[in-house]
């Protein structure tokens, strides 16, 4: 599976498109936020944001 990832991630995309490509898009910020919560990040160091590339909401760590 981590080479699936890194084929993935290593993929010759524009800047932009890279940061959207590698991240797992989904359809409401309720999921997004829910998955945070539930997954290994549950201190809150993960926050959703809408994507405007691909419309979908992603999750990246809080600026401080």
């Amino acid at each position: 599976m981590l080479t699936a990832y890194r084929d993935l991630v290593d993929r010759q995309l524009p800047h932009i498109e890279r940061g959207c490509a590698s991240k797992i898009a989904y359809s409401s910020r309720r999921e997004a936020r829910s998955v945070s919560r539930h997954g290994r990040h549950q201190d809150g160091t993960l926050a959703s944001y809408h994507c405007r590339h691909c419309d979908g909401w992603h999750l990246g760590h809080r600026r401080p």
